[in-house]
């Protein structure tokens, strides 16, 4: 039974990533990721503003903060095992995976303070997540 779900998931992730053919493909998947992480990204600021408004008990918090961690970082994974066409596409992912990391960074320190008990260390902590996410819809709609 374990070996026919292995076959199942390595084809589901084979469908995912793997090489794309032309630039303005790869372009596409990197907009699509974009887009994706930042969702993450100002889901975990909407969950770091009603925290701070006494709205989100910590243990919700702190669950939203670790699927929104979670989501990032998978979007990144599927993206980053895209095999990128050309030279090109290598300064685009270059690019992408800057504003990635620093995304994913950020979702990791607030996840880390949240489970810590830190949450008057939240609005600090979560003071990029506003200009990451404007970087990665920004990069989304270029490269849509």
């Amino acid at each position: 039974m374990r070996r026919s779900w292995l076959a199942v998931l390595l084809l589901l992730l084979g469908a995912c990533t793997g090489p794309v053919r032309s630039a303005n493909v790869y372009e596409s998947k990197a907009g699509e990721t974009a887009e994706a992480v930042a969702s993450a990204v100002e889901t975990a600021g909407l969950a770091v503003d009603a925290a701070g408004e006494g709205k989100a008990p910590g243990r919700y918090l702190t669950q939203v903060l670790v699927e929104a961690e979670e989501d990032a970082g998978s979007a990144q994974g599927v993206f980053d095992g895209i095999q990128p066409p050309d030279r090109q596409a290598d300064e685009l992912r270059g690019r992408l995976d800057e504003l990635l990391t620093e995304a994913t960074g950020t979702l990791a320190d607030l996840r880390i303070a949240a489970r810590r008990g830190e949450l008057a260390e939240l609005p600090e902590l979560a003071a990029p997540l506003t200009e990451v996410a404007d970087q990665l819809h920004a990069f989304a709609e270029e490269h849509a």
